[in-house]
């Protein structure tokens, strides 16, 4: 993990062990694959394309793709960007080419896959995320350009940036300080990840890099070293649809907002391998975390840590009386149209935990208040606890960000 305020690195850590089998432990210096974190990189070598004029956001795909079955419908590169085509997402497909991750790929084969599959709606009309639309502006990248998608972004990117250790991942070059992923449930039942040949993921999540890495990415971002200021705000624009519902995606980076305030975020996840990222302009807070386990939850720390940086959020254990704890245990349930399932608020040892009935472990409850608790596995979330008129606690509201979610106390 990486955590960045102004400009300056203000945490970096790592833990756990970069390789299982001989035993070495992990550094900050080893190299990660980093999956849809890709998209990013993406996005941006598209925009430089067209800060240049060698294309338009909003030309039709055909004009680089001409036989591409657009099925008389317009796809814009600003479709494919902001995943608002229609197009539909190639992991997503029952019974794909069972070699794709097997063998080394070109654009084409992949495209092969999804190219002929009916649309998920005309574009522009709907958000829906597609790995596919991202495939096609790697695609797009290469043909307009003359170089490989990995040859573009090494000299337009990684080398202005001093971005030494970033790569297209490429299975047969040896890569130094390059960790091995892994899979598996819980920490007592970790494998080796299954292997996938990264041409398969191609410019939609190929690439693979150190956290130093990623920040002197970001930093070349807010310091307008690769791109001009106007061109990258396009990117962390959300995108306005046909029917003018904006969505919170712009052109490579998701735009969810964090206690109230925006963000720029992206998550990755392939085999072996998750990743997070985001970005809160106001407050200039960056944090990155990479993880080689396919299991590992890398958002929700990134959230905490960048929440904590900001001063955002109050994390701070506050103690409650035994009594107070009392009037929280119990039974709840979610209203009749919600997900079948309870939780149970226990004791244990002094503290009180949340067991949610589709999970297989309890969290503890962090309260911020003695009536407002957060817990770290779904953090930013709020819970606050609800009285009856009488004073007898009757449920509590989950509140994340605008939606609010009432849980009701069953005994």
């Amino acid at each position: 993990m990486l955590v960045s305020k102004k400009g300056q690195v203000i945490y970096k850590k790592a833990f756990g062990m970069a390789d299982l089998e001989l035993n070495v432990p992990m550094t900050t210096a080893h190299v990660f694959r980093i999956a849809s974190l890709t998209k990013q990189f993406t996005a941006v070598a598209i925009l430089q394309l067209a800060e240049k004029g060698l294309l338009d956001l909003n030309d039709d795909i055909k004009k680089y793709i001409p036989d591409y079955p657009t099925n008389g419908q317009t796809v814009t590169v600003a479709n494919l960007l902001s995943h608002t085509s229609g197009i539909k997402n190639y992991t997503e497909i029952q019974n794909p080419d069972v070699d794709l991750g097997k063998k080394d790929n070109k654009p084409a084969d992949i495209i092969a896959i999804f190219k002929n599959q009916p649309f998920d709606f005309p574009p522009g009309t709907g958000y829906h995320y597609s790995n596919s639309g991202y495939i096609l502006l790697g695609f797009i990248i290469e043909k307009i350009s003359g170089n490989s998608y990995a040859e573009y972004l090494t000299e337009n990117v990684f080398k202005p940036l001093g971005m030494d250790h970033a790569f297209f991942d490429y299975p047969s070059t040896i890569v130094k300080n390059r960790v091995k992923g892994y899979s598996g449930m819980s920490d007592t039942a970790i494998n080796n990840a299954d292997y996938l040949n990264a041409s398969a993921a191609y410019s939609a999540g190929a690439l693979m890099m150190t956290v130093d890495d990623l920040f002197k990415w970001q930093k070349g971002l807010t310091e307008n070293k690769i791109l001009k200021p106007e061109t990258f705000k396009q990117a962390v624009t959300p995108f306005t649809l046909s029917n003018g519902e904006k969505t919170n995606y712009g052109f490579g980076f998701g735009l969810q907002p964090l206690a109230g305030g925006p963000t720029w975020q992206h998550s990755g996840s392939i085999n072996g391998f998750s990743s997070f990222e985001i970005y809160l302009p106001t407050e200039d807070v960056y944090v990155t975390m990479l993880s080689n386990g396919s299991n590992k939850n890398t958002m929700t720390p990134s959230l905490l840590a960048a929440s904590l940086a900001a001063q955002k959020a109050n994390v701070k254990d506050t103690a409650i009386s035994d009594h107070k704890m009392g009037q929280y245990v119990g039974q709840y349930g979610f209203p009749e149209d919600g997900p079948p399932a309870k939780i149970e608020i226990y004791k244990k040892d002094g503290k009180l935990y949340f067991k949610d009935s589709r999970m297989s472990d309890a969290w503890q409850m962090h309260f911020t208040s003695p009536d407002q608790f957060i817990c770290y596995e779904v953090f930013p979330n709020k819970h606050v606890f609800t009285k009856d008129t009488s004073g007898k606690v009757d449920g509590f509201e989950i509140q994340i960000e605008d939606m609010r979610a009432m849980i009701r106390k069953i005994r």
